[in-house]
């Protein structure tokens, strides 16, 4: 009985020892769940919160060897999407025959703050530009007051002067928490670390902060709450539209070289959806005075929706289930054409 219970207690052994391995050799090269890789990919940036802070730079139209017509793009990732930017380039050298170096410094959740920066960076990097395109979206408000408005640092004069990650609290917290479980040698304890990390720790943080998901990013413009429980929200990211077209236009030949423009999500432009929230024009509004405050042109796709996607408005404009609402290919292109179509450019 002994010898037995002895043969099955290293039997049972053995057979934990070999599913562990093999849970363990399964881990390192699987692709569904990422364990590793996180100490080479921090997003922390010291000026611009998050990303490298690089531009991508691409000549368009021919005669490039000569001198060009220097266009800034600016956005978060709708204008970081290479339909839209690429329709701009096309467009604006296809319209002016000249050749046009188009800078994007787009970046996925962006803002006015960081748009503000990311243009003194361009202008310091390659001067004054001909004209400048800034795409204004509706996650702005939230990425403005959730993610910029804490960290921002100014200097004595007032002038923003970055956003630091390391000053964003919320985000080192949720970034440390894939630093720590990376820690480990083994990736079982890795696995074992990130579902306690998010399962656990990360709910009872959020409890006490907020929750980074749709409805406490979007709550600015929900319909019909969001204008009068957010207006302090709102204002805020109000005055920073204004502050970020006031610097940006000296960046070009002047406010009238800067464009701002702004196309509406799904919600905002339909009476019901199945689930969810309608939007309220709440960017539209704020861009209104924009131009005459600051002598920007202002270019808002809301009031020439139909002209510019027409009968493929609602069934080929955005990417299907998106609660953010992202033009798909050929909307992005429809819009693209549009945005430059409305800048006289003789």
């Amino acid at each position: 009985m002994k010898r037995e219970l002895v043969f099955k207690v290293i039997a049972v052994s053995i057979g934990i020892f070999i599913a562990i391995v093999a849970i363990e050799i399964v881990l390192r090269v699987q692709n569904f769940v990422k364990l590793d890789g996180f100490h080479n990919e921090s997003p922390w940036h010291e000026v611009l919160h998050h990303g490298d802070g690089s531009f991508k730079v691409r000549d368009y139209g021919e005669n490039c060897e000569s001198e060009k017509i220097k266009l800034l793009l600016l956005g978060d990732s709708w204008m970081e999407d290479e339909f839209l930017s690429n329709t701009i380039g096309s467009e604006f050298a296809a319209k002016t025959g000249s050749c046009v170096q188009a800078i994007n410094g787009s970046n996925s959740s962006y803002s006015p703050t960081l748009y503000l920066l990311m243009a003194r960076q361009a202008y310091e990097t390659y001067g004054k530009f001909d004209y400048i395109i800034v795409n204004i979206d509706e996650t702005d408000i939230g990425d403005e007051w959730l993610r910029c408005r804490i960290p921002t640092v100014r200097d004595i004069s007032g002038k923003i002067v970055a956003v630091p990650y390391q000053n964003d609290l919320h985000a080192r917290y949720t970034w440390n928490g894939k630093l720590w479980a990376e820690s480990s040698r083994f990736y079982i304890i890795r696995l074992i670390k990130f579902a306690f990390f998010y399962k656990a720790l990360v709910p009872s943080f959020y409890n006490f902060t907020f929750s980074p998901e749709y409805s406490t990013w979007m709550q600015y413009v929900f319909a019909p709450e969001g204008a009068s429980l957010h207006k302090k929200e709102n204002g805020y990211f109000e005055s920073r539209l204004l502050e970020m077209a006031a610097e940006i236009s000296g960046y070009a030949a002047g406010a009238e070289s800067v464009f701002v423009a702004h196309h509406p999500h799904f919600r905002g432009l339909v009476n019901s959806v199945d689930s969810g929230k309608l939007y309220l024009p709440i960017v539209s509004e704020a861009m209104a005075s924009l131009q005459e405050k600051t002598g920007v042109s202002v270019l808002d796709a809301r009031n020439h929706i139909m002209q510019i996607h027409g009968d493929e408005l609602l069934n080929n404009t955005f990417v299907a289930g998106d609660p953010f609402s992202h033009l798909n290919d050929e909307g992005a292109i429809r819009y693209g054409k549009w945005i430059v179509g409305q800048i006289d450019l003789k």
